[in-house]
């Protein structure tokens, strides 16, 4: 049986479950791995607080992975990667959605801020009672005057105008990449970067190969990873497609599929940490 020795761990539908919990049995067992000197490392497209308060609910402290791999924390919160979109590119991708898709609501985020134009839209306060993270109500050409790129955009609306959306922009918008995280929710990032980048730079940081690396995902973010690592475990709410992207399925988020995809797995703590190669 393989021995591992890294856990890369999406988080919304995966880690927490549908009430943005972590289950008693997963969060002993993650304590235990985390303990006997296992990095769990959560990665997702929150910013690097939400993933912080998820990393203290479940008991572990490793590098992070924010914004789907635009920046990348050390296990001290050190930045290791910060790339993003392009200021320029950013504002013109504000200014088309207002022109072409008025209904649809815009907002930006840069390290740890998420700018919004209305902060009352109750697509935003939905969304801001889901990953318990506050707006800050201004307009993102003043919010980047000082930084000269944008971690993430995010575009919430309609199912249809989102796709709608999605169709336009990825013909107009080549330097980016637009991602669905739900029906209703579309993830824009610079081409480019992705959750695989980002395994790719927590393999170096600790000098380890992807046959040592267990992922752990339930949507398209999380394909690549699925298919790179030693072993890509899909969670049983997952889509078709990113079932078919992993190596096993596990049970969904509402019947602890993370710690039924681990506790059988056999596991070996790093013997050394970060490394130059």
């Amino acid at each position: 049986m393989n021995r591992y020795s890294l856990i890369l761990l999406d988080i919304d539908g995966t880690l927490l479950d549908s009430c943005n919990e972590i289950s008693p049995n997963t969060k002993r067992l993650l304590t235990r791995l985390h303990k006997k000197g296992v990095p769990v490392v959560l990665t997702s497209a929150r910013t690097p607080g939400e993933t912080e308060l998820a990393a203290q609910q479940a008991g572990v402290r490793a590098p992070a992975i924010c914004y789907n791999g635009s920046l990348i924390l050390d296990e001290n919160r050190a930045i290791l990667e910060d790339v993003g979109i392009a200021r320029a590119v950013a504002l013109a991708f504000k200014a088309f959605a207002a022109s072409q898709f008025s209904d649809i609501c815009v907002s930006g985020y840069l390290y740890d801020i998420w700018v919004v134009d209305n902060p009352e839209d109750e697509r935003v306060r939905r969304l801001a009672e889901q990953n318990r993270k506050e707006p800050l109500r201004g307009a993102l050409a003043s919010a980047v005057r000082m930084t000269n790129h944008v971690h993430k955009l995010l575009c919430l609306g309609s199912p249809r105008r989102i796709h709608e959306l999605k169709a336009r922009a990825e013909t107009e918008f080549p330097v980016l990449d637009f991602t669905l995280s739900g029906t209703a929710c579309l993830e824009i990032m610079k081409k480019g970067v992705s959750k695989y980048t980002a395994m790719e730079a927590i393999r170096r940081y600790y000098g380890i190969s992807l046959e040592q690396i267990v992922a752990i995902g339930d949507y398209y973010a999380d394909i690549d990873v699925l298919r790179a690592a030693g072993l890509g475990i899909a969670m049983g709410n997952a889509p078709e497609s990113v079932k078919r992207a992993a190596n096993r399925i596990t049970a969904t988020h509402d019947e602890d599929g993370v710690y039924i995809a681990l506790k059988s797995l056999r596991f070996q703590s790093l013997s050394r940490h970060k490394t130059d190669a």
